[in-house]
């Protein structure tokens, strides 16, 4: 292996990981999904089973959730090989806890799982994936997850808040139906809302996802919304706004979570909205490949813009590395260039190993450039390059540096 490739694959696994974007939560929520059961449910691979079976979604969610994953991993793993991103991180996380992949069934995997303390487990997982802190994703507007922010309890230092805003701009709340506060109808509520909500959780930033249709100005209930009520509180409480940008939610709805597609945005709604608003930071990622350079251009032009992450459709190893060389080409080292986006607690271990090894790919490729043009890439560099891609971009821009 070449001396640059081997200092860069030695610092990814050196530096720390701040993930700016999970769905896990803190311990003492009890909310946190975990093991191999909740693992081969998860979305990605319900919506591969069910292309590759002739069995109806009705039918499949209708069964016990262990009957579910063991028709996952029959139809996945024994009858088929496993070779999309979402069944090889399965198999990947199998392996770091010293299981079987290869296995014919889950008898060895549930025995594990459930064997685990549940603390001790998420400490486990977090040093397995290098992570030394995480942002969980916090929504108001679910019944589960709301009545905890009234009592206090003893929170994890490793772990942080943020505020998710989405049926305030006209989106669907990503906890369970229903909703413990009602949608605020006017901009002066919502801003009312927005700083109690602020005050209770301390989150990092407020954040939404938002159809490709997305655009600003705007006259809609989300323009309006986001001028006069989301900006302002970003500005007054000195946190980012996240914007999630391209999903197509439930073009079939009989998948459920697993029926949302994507779509191209035009990003100059972006550019707009950050022009005209200089003092508010932005935290920006894309669900299309088709809007990567775009989003690359607006970052260069707006210092209050920060992509981040291959989000969701873009979670794929020959995308993040694509996308990861582009906004190396363009941007430096000025940009996040993962989060995990986990939904599952054991997920952190195999999307930061495999993402890991991609971002390492594009960055080498960089520090070859530089040698062929005569300068030379000193150790102490490459680890200053992947600790500000890794931690300290993200720890920085969220105002979560120690």
């Amino acid at each position: 292996m070449p001396k640059i490739e081997t200092h860069v694959n030695q610092a990814m696994d050196l530096v720390p990981v701040f993930d700016v974007h999970t769905h896990l939560y803190d311990p003492s929520f009890g909310l946190t999904l975990w093991g191999i059961d909740e693992l081969l449910t998860y979305h990605y691979l319900v919506a591969e089973t069910l292309r590759v079976v002739a069995f109806s979604p009705e039918k499949f969610f209708a069964m016990p959730k262990l009957a579910q994953a063991d028709f996952v991993w029959d139809a996945l793993f024994v009858r088929n090989t496993p070779l999309s991103e979402a069944a090889n991180g399965v198999l990947t996380v199998l392996a770091a806890f010293g299981l079987d992949p290869n296995a014919r069934d889950l008898a060895e995997a549930r025995a594990y799982f459930s064997s685990q303390d549940p603390r001790e487990h998420f400490d486990k997982v977090l040093n397995l994936a290098g992570i030394k802190e995480f942002v969980m994703t916090n929504d108001p507007f679910d019944p589960k997850e709301a009545p905890l922010w009234q009592v206090r309890m003893a929170r994890d230092p490793r772990v942080h808040a943020a505020l998710r805003i989405d049926p305030l701009l006209g989106g669907i709340s990503i906890g369970a139906a229903g909703a413990a506060d009602s949608v605020p109808a006017g901009t002066t509520d919502a801003r009312r809302f927005l700083d109690t909500w602020i005050e209770k959780m301390n989150p990092l930033y407020l954040a939404a996802s938002l159809p490709p249709t997305f655009s600003y100005p705007d006259d809609s209930r989300r323009g309006q919304m986001l001028s006069e009520a989301v900006l302002p509180a970003c500005r007054h409480h000195g946190i980012p706004f996240a914007m999630m940008i391209g999903v197509n939610k439930r073009v079939n709805p009989r998948l459920g979570d697993a029926g949302d597609s994507l779509g191209t945005a035009d990003l100059g709604a972006l550019e707009r909205l950050a022009n005209d608003h200089p003092d508010n930071r932005f935290l920006v990622t894309t669900l299309a490949r088709e809007n990567a350079q775009a989003l690359c251009v607006a970052a260069r032009k707006f210092a209050n813009i920060l992509p981040f992450g291959c989000w969701w459709f873009m979670n794929n190893p020959s995308l993040i590395e694509e996308v990861t060389l582009l906004r190396l080409e363009m941007l430096g080292t000025s940009f996040i260039p993962q989060h995990s986006d986990a939904r599952v607690l054991e997920q952190v271990v195999y999307k930061w190993r495999h993402s890991k090894r991609d971002i390492a790919r594009a960055l080498t490729t960089r520090y070859e450039a530089l040698e062929r043009a005569g300068r030379e890439v000193a150790d102490a560099e490459v680890r200053r390059d992947v600790r500000l891609l890794l931690h300290d971009n993200a720890a920085r821009f969220v105002g979560a540096v120690r």
